[in-house]
């Protein structure tokens, strides 16, 4: 076989492969679909890629995995969103995401309401033109929530904090970077809290835990912060 045609082989090959990892058209609404209509203990597998979404996703169902190919793989972006303000809305139990990345939402990335056993796990949710006040105001944004852990991810340029764990209870924040956010973190009227081997750089603060008034949830107390 002469280099040339050895050539045309590996060039071929490239591009099979490369076509292989294509979106499908309106990916938007076959994801959306796939949310709605699934059961629990349902995974829902994302392939590696950008897709592009002008709506809010939401999931109501129990028990759903959302599994990507790495946060830097499967990225779903919002950037020009018509319609709703979260990248991604969850209002359910039981419910897993990991290896993806939400981008630039027109509000929250990522929120999750009201939920018990929620597990984030290595996602990243940035704005890609870096700091701005016209960005979203949370990344990781769970309120409400009993049983939480959020492990491994990472949070840029949102425009108040971002991770935020409001009036949640039994919390467990991991080995997370938070960085070119107004706040790396906050911790708001919780109870039973760990946050450690986290890291926050280029933050206005760094990690701010409050018990603030005029909130369904008071209370908030052992909350820790450490390493």
């Amino acid at each position: 076989m002469n280099r040339f045609t050895l050539c045309l082989i590996t060039i071929a090959t490239l591009l099979l492969s490369s076509c292989g990892k294509s979106a499908p058209e309106n990916f938007q609404k076959t994801l959306q679909e796939k949310l709605i209509s699934a059961k629990p203990g349902d995974v829902i597998d994302l392939p590696e890629g950008k897709f592009h979404f002008a709506n809010t996703l939401s999931l109501t169902v129990n028990g759903v995995t959302l599994r990507g190919k790495g946060m830097d793989k499967t990225i779903l972006s919002f950037a020009g969103q018509a319609t709703g303000a979260e990248g991604l809305l969850v209002k359910a139990n039981d419910f897993t995401i990991e290896d993806m990345a939400v981008e630039d939402t027109a509000g929250d990335a990522l929120t999750i309401q009201e939920g018990s056993n929620i597990t984030v796990r290595r996602v990243r949710t940035e704005w890609t033109r870096g700091p701005n006040s016209a960005n979203g105001p949370y990344g990781i944004y769970p309120v409400s929530c009993r049983n939480l852990l959020v492990e491994d991810s990472v949070a840029k340029g949102a425009a108040d904090a971002g991770i935020y764990v409001g009036q949640s209870e039994n919390v467990v924040l991991r080995r997370n970077r938070s960085e070119f956010n107004v706040d790396g973190y906050e911790i708001e009227n919780s109870e039973n809290v760990d946050a450690y081997e986290n890291v926050a750089t280029h933050n206005s603060g760094g990690m701010g835990i409050f018990n603030l008034p005029n909130l369904p949830r008071q209370g908030g107390r052992n909350v820790r912060a450490f390493n």
